[in-house]
């Protein structure tokens, strides 16, 4: 190891340590940096050819036993990590048992005459040393509680990433690059001696890589958490770090088989360097691909992002929607938690996108903002795209809510009306006509002609009342004015009743195209209740009914100068009207007039009656 390089693996550990005890609250950590710089300078050192004679006996005897100094100190930093305090219980425990077990390990190795002499043969050391069996046991099982306290320290940042969130989860996920690029740094190192001939340079930076990646990554962790984003910083060291490595295996194992045939180091040199340039390029975009899926979803690709929520709600029933939706959205953002609700959220660490289909706001998606990085355009504009689809779905499922709750009251409201039918027929007609038939065989039964007579005129009345009956029954399933007057006529007909404080005013074209009859008859009966609530209820002093073709559909339009219930819970009427104008596949809107401030009822039907699915009856008055 080069001077230049021990005096920076020392001299930054050092000073970051400096830094974090005298800038946070994090002093034991800070120490324990510095305490690591001075080992990594007194390892260095001792390792160099600086010193002679006995300074460079007693530097080896030293390092026998200090250098896994260099990764206790860092692992015992690593306990204190996120938040500076000693773990408590079991774990304090183990961390005590461990480092006095270290502590074991230096004294046993420094003082193993037996590894002095093989390194130096004939020459005594210039330490005290142990008896042979004492430094053995002290060595072996300082050894394996130093493997411990390492490995202990993996599984305490394991559990605590699973048990903090916010910055607290930023910090210990730039401990995890840190641990990420040691072993990465030590592959490389050892690639360049069995492949490359040891280049001392690669050699050294790899060195100074594996020996400062963590003393930074908590230097980083502590005064700068938020210095970039760590989720890119970790995708990018796991992507370049397998594409070095596959490429330097790549690399040997052509030039080791060139060899192997016959060739000379120079042609698989070449053969290796074609076929690494022809492979790394696609190898390189589809493994970034994957690691940016892993630790961002879909943000790279948002049609696949798109084409996952549509395969994802296809095949689910309505009531799973909203769930595979917040499910999706999680997934593909690699956020969480994901929910849908009817109002934006206050709180600053979520961000709420409007669910908006055709100029109506249905609800919010809303996710809460990670902690550990900043939500970039891309994947706000990729949360929006997700928003407007997932507000498809929404309205496509309500609207099938809708329609199914609305074809349940149109059922019930058919069987209501065969009731009232068969209640009317039994208690009004039917007593009617027997009444005539009784009056008639009395009539048969009387000599005296003026007797006859009477019971005649007496039945003649009976049936005229039947008819009347009749032709109320009728009346009710289908005005006769549509029959009689067509539609405006009928609509002027019935403002005309209506009509007393309020002035009724009804436009329309003068030849209307040819309507089906239940078209016609909605549109009727959408008008009559409209005009029956302005003058019931709205105080107006003018109403206007406007009747409308707009392309093959029919528009009827009623508005008014009064006050409009809009604060008010929909009643049974507009409920109704509603009901009337989805039934024929129409629409039926409530809205305030900003001119006069009165309501505004707009139904707007279709031309033509679709013909209901196989198996499902339709209404139509």
């Amino acid at each position: 190891m080069g001077a230049a390089v021990v005096v920076f693996a020392a001299g930054l550990p050092v000073l970051i340590g400096v830094l974090v005890a005298t800038r946070s609250p994090h002093r034991v950590v800070g120490l324990l940096l510095v305490a690591h710089g001075l080992s990594v300078a007194a390892v260095g050192i001792g390792s160099s050819s600086a010193l002679a004679g006995t300074s460079r006996l007693v530097a080896d005897q030293l390092v026998q036993g200090f250098w896994v100094l260099l990764f206790a100190w860092l692992a015992l930093a690593v306990y204190l990590l996120p938040d500076g305090r000693f773990p408590s219980g079991r774990w304090r425990t183990w961390v005590v048992t461990c480092a006095v077990g270290t502590g074991a390990f230096v004294l046993g190795a420094v003082g193993d005459a037996a590894s002095f002499g093989a390194d130096h043969p004939g020459v005594a050391p210039p330490l005290p040393t142990l008896p042979q069996p004492v430094s053995a046991v002290l060595g072996g099982g300082g050894l394996v509680a130093v493997g411990l306290l390492v490995a202990g320290a993996a599984t305490w940042v394991a559990r605590r990433l699973g048990h903090v969130e916010d910055d607290s989860r930023t910090r210990l996920l730039w401990l995890v690059w840190g641990a990420v690029a040691m072993p990465v740094s030590l592959v490389v190192g050892w690639l360049n001696r069995l492949v490359l001939g040891n280049i001392s340079w690669l050699a050294d930076s790899a060195l100074a890589v594996g020996v400062l990646s963590v003393p930074l990554a908590i230097g980083v962790a502590i005064l700068r958490h938020r210095l970039f984003d760590i989720r890119v910083v970790l995708s990018r060291t796991v992507t370049y770090s397998v594409m070095v490595g596959g490429v330097l295996l790549l690399y040997a194992a052509l030039l080791e088989g060139v060899r192997r045939l016959g060739g000379d180091r120079t042609v698989g040199g070449l053969v290796a360097v074609a076929v690494v340039a022809v492979t790394v390029h696609p190898v390189f975009s589809r493994l970034r691909r994957r690691v940016d899926r892993k630790v961002y979803g879909y943000r790279s690709d948002p049609q696949r992002a798109l084409r996952l929520l549509a395969q994802r709600s296809g095949s689910l029933p309505p009531e799973a929607l909203t769930g595979a939706i917040t499910e999706v959205v999680a997934e593909v953002m690699r956020i969480s938690p994901v929910r849908i609700d009817d109002r934006a959220s206050r709180d600053r660490g979520d961000l709420s996108v409007a669910l908006q289909h055709r100029g109506q706001v249905l609800g919010y998606l809303v996710v809460r903002r990670p902690a550990d990085r900043r939500l970039g355009e891309g994947e706000i504009a990729l949360l929006e795209d997700l928003a407007r689809y997932a507000a498809v779905l929404v309205r496509a499922d309500r609207e099938h809510a809708d329609v199914r709750i609305s074809r349940s009251r149109i059922v019930t409201a058919r069987e209501e009306e065969r009731r009232r039918l068969r209640r009317d027929l039994h208690d009004g007609v039917g007593p009617s006509l027997a009444a005539v038939v009784l009056t008639l065989n009395a009539a048969e039964s009387r000599t005296n002609t003026g007797e006859r007579a009477a019971l005649l005129a007496e039945a003649r009345a009976e049936v005229r009342e039947a008819i009347a009956e009749v032709r109320r029954i009728v009346d009710d399933l289908r005005p006769p004015a549509l029959d009689e007057v067509g539609l405006l006529g009928a609509i002027r007909q019935r403002a005309l009743r209506l009509s007393g404080d309020v002035v009724i005013d009804v436009h329309g074209p003068a030849v209307l195209p040819e309507l089906p009859a239940a078209v016609e008859s909605a549109a009727f009966r959408i008008a009559s209740e409209a005009m029956t609530n302005v003058v019931r209820h709205s105080g107006a002093r003018w109403c206007q009914v406007s009747v409308i073709v707009a392309g093959q559909d029919i528009e009827v339009v009623v508005s008014d100068d009064g006050q409009a219930p809009m604060d008010a819970q929909p009643g049974v009427g507009w409920q109704s009207m509603c009901d009337r104008a989805m039934e024929l596949g129409g629409t039926c809107r409530f809205a305030t007039d900003p001119k006069t401030g009165g309501l505004v009822v707009r139904a707007l039907l279709p031309g033509r009656v679709p013909s209901p699915p196989p198996g499902e009856g339709m209404v139509t008055a």
